[in-house]
């Protein structure tokens, strides 16, 4: 069972990934303009880093896949898990 800093930081980058993929904006530079608007506006993001975050969607292979294991954790197969 994750801490909530664990969770927090799985459930921002999931959300993030979200957002991003809703507002479909091109190449990294829009991505992070869309973000910073959202991680401004999210009432629990701005307790987990921005740029810790940008990083994590990064990374992302392509897939299904979902930011599982808090900061320290990787991209697993599969839909991220739900409440």
């Amino acid at each position: 069972m994750p801490g909530s800093r664990d969770a927090l930081f799985e459930l921002a980058v999931n959300r993030a990934f979200d957002v991003a993929a809703r507002l479909g904006g091109e190449g990294e530079e829009a991505r992070r303009r869309a973000l910073e608007v959202w991680y401004l506006k999210t009432r629990f993001a701005y307790r987990v880093p921005f740029e810790a975050v940008m990083e994590a969607l990064a990374s992302r292979p392509g897939g299904d896949v979902h930011w599982e294991g808090g900061a320290d954790g990787g991209w697993r197969e599969g839909p991220p898990p739900r409440p």
